[in-house]
């Protein structure tokens, strides 16, 4: 039925209610005869569908996906679906309620392979359908957790990781970011790294300044740490436990926050020294919390001071630490004690460069209580990364911390020299000239 709206010629289809003819199926498909009630039901669903009637439609198809589900024949809801979908002109209302009612169904199977079977009719219909485009994601994600409880990681994440939800509207902040990070999990179990860090990379970082999932920022920001642990980035996941720091969830837990403030400097010491690194301690270095944690309060002021320390006035009660947080194993526990000593080292060959201009090396390895060809490998890498200039003579066995001068500084060097000189000459002479005149008035 068509009616003129506004006077304009422009129409509008009426809907037709189907209530009567469904409940009418409905009891025929309860008594046993589903086939027979399905087959009426079509016929009324193709007059609705070629008339455009969109919510006539929809109240049958939906209507006969109920049947089959109530009727408990599984495989014959995949094949009335599957149908229905692949109607000539089917609406996209429709599909989209059918689609969206079947997935309600997939929660309440119990049974894994009709569950599966379930979920793959649902995304073979969805494929490629833009207005379902959530609806197949959420299939997505349920067939990764089947495969994953399986022990099938592979599959579920080559599933997971062919959904792009980045780009759907239909699904809020909150779920998506939740789908991107199962996604980036789902990588790091399976040891696809880089692919780890370009899903990772789908996720701006803006969206946390939501204080609603703060949850979520930790949990992105616990798989950063997992990803730059496995390249030993001490720098980035330093940075990681540093935007955890600022999360308020975080801080309501005192144990958490204690946690990731030790672990903030502990990789903060174990990056390599440059300008950033210098700046963070120096921050990190006025957090009032660390007054509770004297071991790594004294850590960091060990390498802000410009004084020499030695590693092992430190390295029990670090390994104490390290052990009692229950989270590195054994090999990495190692790395980090062997790396930290290496930092140690390069700190205190930066402050014996500020105090000698030359040294020998016996006394330089005897300050840095290494041995000496270890403290030349430490002191060559340092000059090689850029971090100080050195020169060494090892026939001599000597140092040199101070880099030669240019001939513009020499020049300014010996001006400044003359100029000094010549003012000392004149006060002399002052000085000379009043005490001729006193004496001369005596």
């Amino acid at each position: 039925m068509l009616s003129d709206v506004g006077g304009l010629g422009s129409t509008e289809k009426k809907s037709v209610s189907y209530a009567e003819p469904i409940a009418k199926e409905r009891a025929l498909a309860t008594s046993g005869q589903l086939d027979g009630a399905l087959q009426n039901l079509l016929s009324l669903e193709k007059v609705a569908r070629l008339s455009g009637d969109i919510g006539g439609t929809t109240e049958l198809v939906t209507a006969m996906v109920e049947l089959c589900w109530e009727a408990k024949d599984l495989p014959k809801l995949n094949e009335t679906i599957s149908m229905l979908a692949k109607r000539r002109a089917q609406l996209k209302q429709a599909v989209t309620a059918m689609v969206q009612l079947a997935s309600k169904y997939v929660e309440e199977i119990s049974d894994e392979s009709a569950k599966l079977e379930l979920i793959e009719t649902l995304r073979a219909v969805s494929e490629g359908k833009m207005f379902v485009e959530v609806e197949r994601a959420r299939l997505t994600k349920a067939l990764a957790v089947i495969h994953e409880s399986k022990g099938n990681m592979e599959e579920a994440r080559k599933i997971m990781i062919d959904t792009v939800v980045e780009t759907l509207g239909g699904m809020d902040k909150r779920e998506k970011t939740e789908f991107i990070l199962e996604q980036v999990r789902l990588c790091l179990d399976t040891n696809e790294f880089v692919r780890a860090n370009i899903m990772s990379k789908k996720i701006n970082t803006k969206v946390f300044k939501d204080k609603e999932i703060d949850d979520l920022k930790l949990r992105y920001y616990a798989m950063v740490v997992r990803y730059h642990t496995h390249s030993h980035d001490w720098m980035e996941i330093f940075r990681a436990y540093q935007a955890m720091w600022s999360t308020d969830l975080l801080q309501k837990d005192k144990a958490a926050a204690d946690r990731v403030l030790k672990l903030q400097v502990l990789f903060l010491v174990l990056s390599p020294f440059d300008n950033e690194q210098s700046d963070a301690m120096h921050n990190l270095d006025q957090e009032k919390g660390l007054a509770k944690l004297p071991l790594f309060k004294q850590l960091l002021k060990f390498f802000i001071t410009k004084e020499l320390f030695h590693f092992y006035d430190l390295k029990a009660g670090l390994l104490a630490e390290l052990v009692a947080m229950g989270e590195f194993s054994e090999a990495e526990t190692t790395l980090m004690l062997d790396t930290l000593h290496d930092r140690v080292s390069q700190h205190n060959i930066e402050v014996a460069s500020l105090y000698y201009e030359r040294i020998t090396m016996e006394r330089l390895a005897q300050l840095l209580a290494l041995p000496i060809e270890q403290m030349e490998e430490q002191l060559t890498a340092m000059v090689s990364k850029k971090q100080m200039y050195a020169r060494l003579d090892r026939p001599a066995g000597i140092i040199t911390f101070a880099p030669p001068k240019k001939p513009n500084e020499l020049l300014n060097d010996w001006a400044s020299d003359i100029s000094q000189m010549l003012n000392l000459i004149e006060g002399a002479c002052h000085l000379i000239h009043k005490e001729n005149m006193i004496h001369k008035i005596v």
